[in-house]
């Protein structure tokens, strides 16, 4: 077996891990995460202006409600005023009679608005309790995604170790030069992780260039641990 013909196998196992990696990366369940969490903020912002509407509502029902009391005093002082017995001038007579009138058709106004506060304060409430319900969901589901996805990797990571291992057993057979440059060499995107090709009969399996005749019988000569080097693609050639 060739001195460096490990070196492939090395590959092997490091594309692998690259495969691996990317579906680690890829897994449906870190999208779904992103999404939950996505929805939980927004249900958040959503809930924070309900919680403030809700506020606002109250705050006008609780004026409209101490201005329907105060427009019912008046009233009734009014009333109390007519029925007195101190008042018997037609004329002053009738005028209490209509300033009560007015009194009671504002009264009825204000407590026809306050009876519609009160209907949109229920609507918020309402809502408010379908906003936290959603929010309990959404995160239920998140908490399942991220279960979920913790299995995936931890199944993953187990695939990715036992590469390590197997992978540990065989860079220790090769020559540190030849190991150096096959890491730096998988760093180049263009090279898409295939630092190391075979060579057959002149032609290098990586880009599929034929090699010059003089450089081919040059790489022939030489050991066969010698770091070579395809000349169109930079890859590292294992005969």
């Amino acid at each position: 077996m060739p001195l460096l013909s490990p070196l492939l196998d090395v590959q092997g196992f490091d594309l692998a891990r690259d495969r691996l990696g990317a579906e680690r990366a890829a897994l449906p369940e870190r999208a779904a995460i992103l999404e939950s969490r996505a929805a939980i903020e927004r249900l958040d912002g959503e809930h924070a202006l309900l919680v403030e509407r809700r506020r606002a509502l109250a705050d006008s029902e609780h004026g409209l409600g101490d201005e329907v009391a105060a427009v019912a005093a008046r009233a009734k002082g009014v009333e109390a005023t007519l029925y007195s017995g101190t008042v018997r001038v037609s004329k002053e007579l009738t005028a209490l009679q209509e300033e009560i009138r007015l009194h009671r058709v504002r009264q009825s106004e204000l407590e026809t608005r306050e009876l519609e506060l009160l209907e949109e304060i229920e609507q918020a409430e309402r809502e408010m309790a379908a906003n936290r319900a959603g929010d309990a969901r959404v995160r239920a589901e998140l908490k399942s995604l991220a279960d979920a996805l913790s299995v995936a990797e931890q199944a993953i990571d187990a695939e990715l170790a036992k590469l390590v291992d197997a992978r540990q057993g065989l860079v220790g057979g090769l020559p540190p030069e030849i190991l150096a440059t096959y890491e730096r060499l998988r760093l180049r995107d263009r090279l898409v992780g295939r630092a190391a090709v075979s060579i057959v009969d002149g032609v290098c399996a990586g880009c599929h260039m034929k090699l010059p005749v003089l450089e081919y019988n040059r790489m022939k000569s030489k050991p066969e641990d010698a770091l070579l080097l395809c000349v169109h693609c930079g890859r590292i050639l294992v005969r």
